[in-house]
């Protein structure tokens, strides 16, 4: 299954999120980082880094409902 999704809306919801969230989120999404690498490079926890992106990833959720199609 593919997700369509406007770029535009994702880049402006990505850009409304905490920096704590958002980097993670590029690092391991656009950057190709795992959650391991990232708290290596971050020098945070393995779960503080876990619970970003989780916590990141929901506010993008909710940004974006409605925008998405499958």
């Amino acid at each position: 299954m593919i997700a369509n999704v406007d770029a535009e809306r994702v880049r402006d919801a990505l850009a409304r999120l905490p920096p704590e969230q958002r980097e993670p989120i590029e690092l391991g999404f656009f950057g190709g980082a795992t959650q391991q690498q990232i708290a290596r490079q971050t020098g945070l926890p393995l779960g503080t880094v876990k619970t970003r992106i989780r916590m990141g990833l929901r506010k993008l959720r909710n940004a974006l409902e409605g925008v998405v199609t499958v």
